[in-house]
């Protein structure tokens, strides 16, 4: 019995609301908190997959980068984004099957601007290699100066590779 009271209550408090300000107005005044539903049900989750996923790309950018001997540690002689993107190198060159032994990192001011050049002695196979530098080549503003490429012997399919390439803070 009490419930038909609270529902008749209600019917009658959304009549009277519909009657002082009309049903358009309503209905607009309703679209704000239907869009923050809609956005906390299916945006939200998104964003806390994204920042997971930031989570995990922050820590695979924490691990130290490859250096030669006598060379000073990267972190000091680079600026933090150089750092970022000198690490997004070496976890794609590494993640395409590519064994990277050190590297020597030096700036340089050219036509296109200031660059960090990174001379990169690898071991691997060839195709690896390539995606590699074609995925590198779409999603950092670098480019590729100089690649050696040697092989101990001719039926040998692993590659001793040294590359050399240049970041640039934007696109030359």
């Amino acid at each position: 019995m009490r419930r038909k009271n609270n529902v008749a209550a209600l019917r009658w408090q959304s009549a009277v609301l519909v009657g002082r300000t009309g049903k358009i107005p309503l209905l607009l005044g309703c679209l704000p908190c239907g869009l923050l539903a809609f956005w906390l049900s299916s945006m939200a989750p998104q964003s806390d997959v994204q920042r997971q996923q930031l989570e995990r790309l922050e820590t695979r950018l924490a691990l130290p980068l490859p250096k030669s001997e006598g060379q000073p540690e990267p972190h000091t002689s680079m600026s933090q984004s150089e750092y970022q993107m000198a690490g997004l190198v070496f976890d794609k060159l590494q993640q395409s099957g590519l064994q990277v032994e050190a590297s020597r990192y030096q700036r340089e001011n050219g036509p296109e601007g200031a660059a960090l050049r990174l001379d990169i002695p690898l071991k691997g196979e060839y195709l690896p290699l390539v995606e590699a530098l074609e995925s590198l080549s779409r999603t950092l503003p670098l480019q590729i100066g100089q690649i050696t490429l040697r092989r101990s012997a001719v039926v040998e399919t692993q590659l001793d590779a040294t590359l050399q390439l240049h970041l640039y803070k934007e696109l030359p």
